[in-house]
């Protein structure tokens, strides 16, 4: 081989070297191309499903008007946070190469934000819980005046009537304990990798909020019973 052969042999293998090292791990030809689009299409429609989910969401919490000031306003970062995070994952899956790179960009999707099983929750349970905490406030009011009118009815100020009212207390008082800081527990989760761990968790306060409004419908009941008995004793006994 003489010399200008072996320069021009070197030549074309510096080039191609260079042109490899140019390429990703795994380029997009042929096949792979097909399965990259594939499989940038689903993180792309799981992205998007998730931002619809958010933005409902926002018009969700801007309607809850009993939740605290405190609570809405993390709600309101987080909502907020995850569309704008959600929003550049969906620029960067758009500019991957490989498909390994679209897989880690869909764990990131779900394991980084958790729309479903812990953001959605978090604004639904966190109005139920503020509701069930109103309720609370309002029906010890409730028992206050029944007590209050019983006292002053004796004909309706019987043993029965007394247990219902003191009935109405117990209720209250496990409504409260079941309430008792699960806002602030829900509010405190944190997305990640563990989806089973995070959803037993939601599922407990959901659980624990369910647990009170039973609870809740319980001392309605027996404050209705309470206020029929003073109407009736009121009407003479006649309605």
């Amino acid at each position: 081989m003489s010399i200008r052969t072996r320069l021009s042999a070197a030549a074309l293998g510096a080039v191609f070297a260079v042109g490899a090292a140019a390429l990703p791990a795994h380029a997009a030809t042929g096949t792979d191309a097909a399965a990259l689009t594939k499989a940038k299409a689903a993180v792309t429609d799981g992205i998007t499903d998730r931002l619809t989910t958010l933005t409902d969401l926002q018009g969700r919490l801007a309607g809850y008007k009993d939740i605290p000031d405190a609570a809405r306003g993390t709600l309101t970062s987080l909502l907020s946070s995850d569309i704008s995070g959600l929003t550049a994952l969906k620029t960067k899956v758009a500019g991957e190469t490989t498909v390994a790179a679209v897989r880690a960009d869909g764990k990131s999707m779900v394991d980084d934000y958790r729309v479903y099983i812990l953001v959605a929750p978090k604004v639904h349970l966190t109005h139920a819980l503020s509701a069930e905490g109103d309720a609370i406030v309002k029906l010890t009011k409730v028992h206050d005046e029944l007590a209050d009118r019983l006292a002053k009815d004796p004909q309706a100020d019987t043993q029965a009537n007394k247990d219902l009212l003191a009935d109405i207390t117990v209720q209250l008082k496990a409504a409260g304990s079941a309430v008792d800081g699960k806002d602030q527990a829900l509010l405190g989760l944190k997305p990640g990798p563990d989806g089973k761990a995070l959803s037993d968790a939601v599922k407990a306060i959901s659980g624990s909020a369910k647990t009170a409004r039973d609870d809740l419908r319980k001392a309605v009941a027996d404050a209705k019973k309470v206020r029929d008995a003073l109407k009736d004793t009121k009407s003479g006994g006649q309605g």
